[in-house]
């Protein structure tokens, strides 16, 4: 591997060890707090609502704390460390109250290792050299898809203890691969003081386009809240099928969102970035409307190839909108701040309706909430665009 080439590829392992943990705690990580720590599904959608309000606050206080170390690596460190340490917490406790609140811990500060690994898969990687960013993120996403298949047939050899031990052991891996990172040194000189750091971060939020940007695709992607919460106990319960069938389903639409950002994204780049969005939004609302109506097997799989649209299309607007606005210095606060402010209030709220829906209608309920949720944020977006459109053209 050559010097120039490590940065990129040190930082695409790191992301592909965090989906790949990710891949568990998405979906079935609340399977194991539901049917190993008891926790109701109505419990378990605002424990996640929680966590997501918890991410409002702890978000830009991440964010200023990491504008002021003088290492890219510190905040990846950390935050693997704090979900590690959660995880096991959970497995020793007994106490209801404690496995809430280490549950809240993990999501929080495994859900905020998103911004700088993102960050920094756009930061090291290039166009004319390997890995490319389109490559590095469809591994990332396949990573997910390897971690949700294998959690899954975890569960049919060895039940649903087997969840937390494929989380903890790939929390760790990544823990150890942060530390493996080539360094990326900072000469930050006369930093202001961190309530200085934490106003200008939060004074992003001012500028129109990255507020439209961050509540619009928060939004949007916040749908996907009732799926990723109850899909799999859904597909199980209803169907029928096998957790590690299950995990099959689950892992088409990450497959196609990997595929996506592998084959198809480069070539997209000639698309202004608030068009994808749009076409993102306009793919969530068909996807949840139409698993509202209860689809068999066969419908499903389908539904799940827009996952391409609902998720990877929305996410690599928002993505490639951030990063055309703010640049590679400011990239890794203006993520953390859409995160806090936009995406964790947003999944907070869908993560509620998720739980109260699911407890009084099921499925057909909660996907009909979640396709009124989708309109919401795709209506922000297609304002985004067209302003985005009169400025050019002016």
């Amino acid at each position: 591997m050559t010097a120039s080439r490590r940065p990129a590829v040190m930082a695409m392992l790191a992301a592909c060890l965090f989906y790949a943990a990710f891949g568990g705690l998405i979906q079935w990580f609340p399977i194991w707090l539901i049917e190993v720590k008891d926790i109701t599904g109505e419990q378990l959608g605002l424990l996640i609502s929680l966590a997501g309000a918890a991410r409002i606050v702890s978000g830009p206080l991440f964010g200023a704390w990491a504008d002021g170390r003088r290492d890219r690596r510190a905040p990846i460190r950390m935050l693997a460390a704090l979900t590690l340490l959660a995880m096991a917490g959970l497995v020793v406790s007994e106490i209801y109250a404690v496995n809430f609140a280490l549950a809240m811990m993990a999501e929080v500060t495994f859900w905020a290792l998103i911004a700088f690994l993102e960050s920094a898969l756009l930061r090291l990687t290039r166009p004319d050299r390997f890995p490319t960013y389109g490559l590095a993120r469809g591994l990332a996403s396949l990573s997910f898809v390897v971690g949700n298949i294998a959690c899954g047939m975890l569960v049919d050899w060895g039940g649903n203890g087997t969840i937390w031990w494929w989380m903890t052991l790939l929390i760790a891996a990544l823990l150890a691969s942060a530390f493996m990172m080539s360094a990326e040194p900072v000469e930050r000189g006369d930093e202001p003081p961190f309530g200085v750091r934490l106003r200008e971060g939060l004074a992003m939020v001012r500028r129109t386009e990255f507020a439209l940007l961050m509540f619009g695709c928060g939004i949007i992607q916040a749908a996907h809240q009732f799926y990723y919460i109850f899909g799999t106990k859904l597909w199980i319960d209803e169907l029928g099928i096998s957790a590690t069938t299950a995990g099959w389903v689950f892992a088409l639409g990450a497959t196609a969102e990997a595929l996506f950002l592998m084959l198809v994204a480069r070539h997209l780049e000639h698309v202004r970035p608030a068009t994808l969005m749009v076409i993102g939004g306009v793919g969530a609302m068909l996807r949840w409307s139409l698993m509202a109506t209860g689809p068999e097997l066969p419908l499903l799989l389908a539904l799940q190839l827009l996952h391409a649209a609902s998720f990877a299309c929305t996410f690599l607007g928002a993505m490639r909108g951030i990063q055309a606005m703010w640049g590679d210095d400011r990239t890794p606060t203006a993520q953390m701040i859409f995160m806090a402010l936009a995406t964790a209030p947003s999944q907070a709220v869908a993560s509620y309706l998720a739980g109260a829906a699911f407890e009084r209608g099921g499925g057909p309920v909660g996907y009909a909430v979640m396709a009124g949720v989708a309109m919401v944020g795709t209506l922000l977006v297609l304002w985004l665009r067209v302003r985005v459109g009169r400025a050019v053209a002016a």
